[in-house]
């Protein structure tokens, strides 16, 4: 789902100078919500070129981001006791994951199913930075 300025970026009418005021507006939370759902490329080629490193700097510093959980997430995949895990029971590999990487949980039952897609680690990136349940110690 697209936000204003990604929609405005992908309309005929678009003007590069009021795209730029329309980014300027824009809060940290929304422009990382443009990387998460992976429409920030699309807004960025349209700016102008003297301001397109706006957002690039932010973009290479969620990059960062992303392939540091992404070197744990591989990490973790390459555990033996996981591996073990993986080719077990889901009820088996769920309690696994739930008492040892509950923070991964997401992620490493799109492993187990098969479906994790960069998409996914971004998401995940997104959620880490601005989420929107509290931790509460126990």
């Amino acid at each position: 789902m697209m936000n204003k300025v990604g929609k405005y970026a992908t309309s005929a009418e678009m003007d590069d100078i009021e795209l730029m005021s329309m980014v300027f507006e824009l809060t940290e939370k929304d422009k990382m919500l443009m990387w998460s759902e992976g429409y920030i490329d699309q807004v960025i080629d349209k700016l102008p070129v003297y301001a397109r490193d706006i957002l690039r700097d932010r973009k290479e510093k969620w990059e960062d981001t992303k392939a540091f959980y992404e070197k744990q997430l591989d990490e973790i995949i390459c555990c033996n006791d996981f591996q073990m895990k993986l080719k077990g029971e889901r009820k088996e590999f769920a309690l696994f994951v739930m008492e040892r990487y509950p923070e991964f949980r997401s992620l490493l039952f799109l492993t187990y199913d098969g479906n994790l897609k960069d998409d996914d680690l971004r998401k995940f990136v997104y959620r880490r930075r601005f989420a929107a349940r509290k931790k509460y110690l126990h």
